[in-house]
């Protein structure tokens, strides 16, 4: 069994900067920090590290503890909700080329397992994969709500996709991303991955970070599960 592991934002879809607009509001209720513009580089990071950075960025560094995550990230998660409502509604979502595709292939292929690893905290991937319509095909994840590290939420996701296929063995774990944080963290924690350009950022971008597979985006969906087949035959790491 082969276990492939997404990324949401700008793998899977594009929300329209909702997920930023509510980290913005959030901050502002929260911490009575006005945020209008990106003032850090979200990309690949987890939303604790980003509500981190961002804080440190306005020296208060000092204001995170366990309240305060607890009250910003019940904040963060309403104003998702409504951002990415609004998004839906001026039809500001997009699912990202190929996607729907390599989904439904993967879908019925018996020996793959679909998850996603993700930098989101988990209620906030659902919800933007509901609004999306893609909240269906995800049988397992690990997200940022497990761990601010990334290489330890992907280990955290590749254990629970073996968890839901027992007793089968994982032959090969794969991480579809669109950042170079994805690859770093994806090979770190013992996974091969699968970059895809059709985000921030370009083929020659990501290319110097050596991932196993290099796309423009997700079209040649044929194409990329015969890499699966075919390509590292890596287990949890």
């Amino acid at each position: 069994m082969r276990l492939v592991l997404f990324d949401v934002d700008g793998t899977l879809v594009s929300t329209g900067g909702a997920g930023m607009r509510a980290f913005y509001g959030a901050m502002r209720l929260v911490f009575d920090v006005s945020v209008d513009k990106e003032v850090i580089r979200p990309d690949g990071k987890t939303d604790p590290m980003i509500a981190k950075e961002m804080l440190a960025y306005f020296g208060q560094a000092n204001r995170w503890c366990a309240a305060t995550r607890e009250v910003f990230f019940s904040s963060y998660l309403d104003c998702l909700e409504e951002e990415m409502r609004r998004a839906k509604e001026q039809g500001r979502i997009r699912i990202l080329p190929g996607v729907l595709n390599l989904l439904e292939l993967l879908s019925r292929q018996p020996d793959f397992c679909v998850g996603l690893v993700t930098g989101n905290l988990e209620k906030g991937a659902r919800i933007k994969l509901e609004k999306a319509g893609l909240d269906g095909y995800f049988r397992f994840g690990g997200y940022g709500s497990d761990s601010d590290d990334r290489t330890t939420l992907t280990r955290i996701g590749i254990g629970r996709g073996a968890q839901s296929i027992a007793p089968a063995a994982v032959e090969a774990s794969f991480v579809i991303g669109d950042t170079p944080l994805d690859i770093l963290h994806g090979h770190a924690a013992g996974a091969a991955v699968i970059a895809v350009a059709c985000a921030k950022y370009r083929m020659e971008d990501l290319a110097p970070h050596n991932p196993d597979l290099l796309v423009g985006d997700l079209t040649p969906a044929e194409s990329i599960v015969r890499f699966m087949r075919s390509g590292p035959r890596q287990g949890p790491g």
